[in-house]
């Protein structure tokens, strides 16, 4: 096999070899422009780029901290005596334990932040039997309880939000940032490490016709059947998405030339399979394998967009499959394909 770009045009029965075109490539859709992110993006403020480097950490070393934050505090209140009110500083670690590990650590810091801030009130003179001190001890508990109770209830919140954000709300499977996000990581990765990526554009056939004759609701039940179909095929470490309408990316990682094909064919039979019988419609697949690190995310999407358009031009209900880097054919010139 030579350095050239090689293109696997194949519907269910053969194949032909056709060269890809690479800076000519059809647009997208063009929704995914906004989708695009220059360069890496930076945490907005001091206290989400705190929480992205404590989020990294090993819960031991959280584990570490916290209990740290509660010795601190503690020994702060045995100096500083019973006439200065240290209480409210106790819900620091409470907080931090519950945000960073779980709510069952915050329940145990605070059960543990109130017998040690009562244990050293007694010491300091109030007499070890004072009711007030168990009362004010269970007061704090409480309040303690329903602060990290709220906090636990903020995270995940945050966490569903997050997830939504990610996530094609018709299909649930990942959205066009998430998958550009991903993209990037494993171009990330492919510089570092040198290994393979395939590339998938996927476009329904004749869904137009699905939503102009049966509804738009009948149309929506096509696109979660398709996307579940799809994601039924891929490994742990591949990602589909939804780009918009009726078109599908996906990333297969570690997919060379040779695998590439193979799971190529695999995920359009898993389409076919699942409309077979209920939908007349099939897809059409462009596989781009890139063995060599793109310049862009965007150059990626543009390529195998481009190769799914060729086969809908050549008959649709195929798949098109290119390896790159090679000689890329755009408005009938051969152009050497940029470095990275």
């Amino acid at each position: 096999m030579t350095d050239e770009a090689r293109t696997i045009s194949s519907n269910v029965k053969g194949a032909a070899e056709t060269p890809v075109s690479g800076g000519s490539a059809a647009e997208p859709a063009a929704v995914w422009a906004t989708w695009g992110r220059s360069g890496e993006e930076l945490p907005h403020n001091i206290g989400a780029g705190l929480d992205a480097v404590l989020s990294k950490q090993p819960k031991v070393a959280l584990w570490a901290e916290a209990l740290l934050l509660v010795a601190g505090f503690t020994a702060l209140d045995y100096m500083l005596g019973v006439e200065i009110n240290l209480s409210v500083f106790y819900l620091i670690p409470v907080i931090f334990a519950t945000w960073f590990i779980s709510r069952r650590t915050g329940l145990f810091i605070a059960v543990l932040s109130v017998a040690l801030w009562t244990a050293f009130d007694r010491l300091g003179g109030l007499g070890s039997s004072s009711p007030l001190i168990t009362w004010d001890g269970l007061v704090h508990l409480t309040f303690f309880i329903v602060v990290l109770q709220l906090v636990h209830i903020m995270k995940e919140s945050r966490i569903r939000e997050a997830e939504l954000a990610r996530t094609d709300s018709l299909t649930g499977v990942a959205n066009g940032r998430n998958f550009s996000d991903r993209a990037r990581l494993e171009l990330a990765s492919m510089r570092r490490n040198h290994h393979p990526l395939t590339m998938a554009y996927i476009d329904l056939d004749r869904f137009k016709h699905i939503n102009d004759t049966l509804g738009h609701t009948e149309g929506d039940r096509v696109l979660r059947t398709v996307a579940t179909a799809i994601r039924s095929r891929l490994r742990e470490t591949d990602i589909v998405a939804r780009l918009g309408g009726d078109e599908f990316g996906v990333l297969f990682p570690d997919t060379g030339r040779d695998a590439a094909p193979a799971v190529l064919a695999s995920v359009k039979d898993a389409v076919a399979d699942s409309v077979d019988g209920s939908w007349d419609i099939g897809c059409t697949i462009g596989g781009v394998t890139f063995e060599m690190a793109p310049e862009s995310v965007d150059f990626m999407v543009r390529s195998a967009d481009e190769l799914m358009y060729r086969g809908k031009r050549a008959g649709r209900d195929r798949v098109e499959h290119a390896v790159w880097p090679g000689l890329f054919v755009g408005h009938d010139r051969v152009e050497t394909p940029p470095t990275c």
